[in-house]
């Protein structure tokens, strides 16, 4: 489980960073980043489970950085960490789950830890009764996904799934781009993921799905950074580090 620290202030930083080491036995990694900017451009590389943010920095806010993660897919846990304590309403609009106050003391961070882990646990229990209410359901014909509505402009369409070259995440919609143009739907990269056929298409990045049948060639930089190249709409796509296994055997 990784956990990130945004925060301008290099000893603030390394002071979190311990006592999250120190306290909560399930992070297995805690990345330290200095800015806004840099988060946005790091939360895509690993998975993060929760993302401490400070509050005042220059460039972006930790306000500001909560909304561009979140518009981006972010999908796990905000914890504020400020000196400040007026903010705490902007914090709770972008379904924060804490609220700390610089300085952070052990015991505070830990009832946050606590938290952090009885939110997991009612988590884990929401997706094993879903998954005990699907298996108990009558399957009613194949529950497989083959057509998509999907609207451009005010018009509906409906696109078989073996056109779609790829889904992006973009903003409150997801973009369904195939040969014919770009359309869009409401239902989120994560959704998608849970629907589709894992063998047809795969989660290149937290923001991206592609139909593999559809990749013409991967290319690999100096840097190890892979990228994707789809047939048909001329468009180059990132594969995030936590997915380039997908790749590396190709």
């Amino acid at each position: 489980m990784n956990v990130m620290v945004v925060d301008d202030e290099p000893l603030l930083r390394f002071h979190l960073q311990k006592l999250l080491t120190d306290l909560w036995d399930e992070a297995e990694q805690v990345i330290c980043v200095g800015s806004g900017v840099e988060a946005v451009e790091r939360i895509n590389e690993v998975d993060v489970h929760t993302v401490f943010l400070d509050i005042k920095m220059p460039g972006m806010s930790g306000v500001e950085t909560a909304g561009v993660l979140r518009d981006m897919g972010f999908s796990g846990n905000l914890v504020f960490v400020t000196a400040y304590d007026q903010h705490a309403l902007e914090a709770f609009e972008h379904e924060a789950v804490d609220y700390l106050l610089k300085p952070v003391h052990g015991d505070r961070l830990y009832q946050c830890i606590e938290r952090l882990r009885k939110r997991d646990e009612r988590t884990v229990k929401y997706e094993l009764d879903a998954a005990q209410l699907k298996r108990l359901m009558p399957v009613a014909g194949s529950s497989e996904l083959r057509w998509i509505n999907a609207t451009r402009g005010q018009q509906v369409h409906v696109i078989r799934l073996d056109d779609v070259c790829c889904f992006i995440a973009e903003d409150k919609y997801t973009t369904v781009v195939t040969e014919n143009g770009e359309f869009l739907i409401r239902k989120t990269i994560k959704e998608l993921t849970e629907t589709l056929d894992v063998d047809q298409f795969w989660r290149i990045h937290r923001a991206i799905i592609v139909q593999v049948g559809r990749i013409s060639r991967v290319e690999r930089d100096e840097e190890g950074h892979y990228e994707v190249f789809m047939d048909g709409i001329g468009r180059r796509l990132p594969v995030s580090r936590s997915n380039a296994h997908l790749f590396k055997q190709m």
